[in-house]
């Protein structure tokens, strides 16, 4: 009987070894490997912003052989995004990649209970004034360096001496490509008049349209659209008035080369987050045990996280001089020689002296 229970007792503690074993290499770093998922509020197709975080994991994937990634199309049903984290955190994933403002809540309510995955929350950031989520790293974009090359090229290539902007909303976001635009544009030419609008929304490209061919009879000719998908309108006005625009989020030049070549020819460059580098920058910084978790970070030029689009039409459209102009900006950016003004942070007050010392 006693030597029944000792075989007993030896055959489960060989199942609990095994269990715990087992458990362990479906967690962290399984075979070696770090394991990272890419969670997208979205689908992938959209040229822009998720294929841009695919491509920086594709990135990851070839330049390291110790990492396997799993993407997640979470589409644009809101009530999958918290489940999705939740589901790949319990899988214990080493890093947990979120796309977007639609992340921050899922990981602020589920992060610090799984301290041993590292969360990257880019184009937002966790609030850490509210915790310490020690565990999140969080990405954001000066856009405002990339919009004040905008800037140089805008006024550079006006033969009106006015320019236009339509931002999708009144706020810190968009009014930061706003900021950065004005300030470039005034350093080529002091006189540089700016129309401002808002369209009110990111999806209404008709209004946009009707807003854009507004400001072209107002003697713009050229908009910088700061707009999501409403800022197609912009472009599509642009195209019909022989005008110019310039694009955001994605190189919409190349778009629509293929499909609607008169737009194409309509856009001389567009403003980039380029989220590819920065996932790339990131994972370099893990695997160095450099990344600085527990933080956000605000990156641009000196980083290589924005730019403006340089491909065929940008070389043809724009004037040798503006694209000179445009590096030398770069890199007095970079260099700290040239101080961008950011909208997060700045007074209503300031904001609005300095639309009203552009407004024609």
């Amino acid at each position: 009987m006693k030597r029944n229970i000792k075989l007993f007792l030896l055959i489960i503690a060989v199942i609990m070894l095994f269990s715990l074993t087992s458990c362990g290499s479906e967690g962290k770093n399984s075979g070696d490997k770090t394991r990272i998922a890419l969670l997208l509020s979205g689908n992938l197709g959209d040229m822009s912003f998720l294929d841009s975080a695919k491509k920086g994991t594709d990135e990851i994937l070839s330049k390291y052989d110790d990492v396997e990634v799993r993407v997640i199309e979470m589409g644009s049903d809101a009530t999958k995004y918290e489940t999705n984290v939740l589901d790949f955190s319990d899988d214990g994933y080493d890093i947990i990649i979120g796309s977007g403002w639609q992340l921050q809540e899922p990981f602020q309510n589920i992060a610090e209970n799984y301290p041993d995955t590292t969360y990257i929350l880019f184009d937002a950031s966790v609030d850490y004034e509210k915790s310490e989520y020690s565990n999140v790293y969080s990405i954001t974009y000066k856009v405002n360096e990339a919009s004040y090359l905008a800037g140089i090229l805008a006024a550079g290539m006006s033969n009106t001496e006015v320019i236009g902007f339509l931002g999708g909303a009144d706020g810190p976001g968009i009014n930061d490509f706003l900021v950065g635009y004005i300030e470039g544009a005034k350093s080529v030419n002091k006189d540089i008049k700016v129309i401002v609008g808002y369209i009110g929304s990111f999806s209404d490209s008709p209004k946009a349209k009707e807003m854009a061919l507004a400001q072209y009879n107002q003697g713009a000719d050229i908009i910088f659209t700061a707009a999501g998908s409403s800022g197609i309108g912009t472009l599509e006005a642009a195209a019909s008035q022989g005008k110019y625009a310039i694009g955001v989020d994605s190189d919409q030049a190349l778009l629509f080369e293929k499909s609607n070549p008169a737009i194409s020819n309509s856009i001389p460059t567009s403003t980039l987050k380029k989220v590819d580098s920065s996932l790339v920058r990131a994972y370099d910084l893990y695997n160095e045990g450099k990344l600085p978790i527990g933080k956000v970070e605000n990156l641009g030029l000196e980083e290589d996280a924005v730019s403006l689009t340089d491909n065929k039409f940008y070389q043809d459209i724009v004037p040798e001089d503006i694209k000179e102009k445009i590096e030398v900006a770069k890199q007095e950016i970079i260099e700290g020689k040239i101080k961008v003004s950011t909208a997060f942070g700045i007074s209503n007050d300031d904001l609005h002296s300095l639309i009203e010392s552009v407004r024609p």
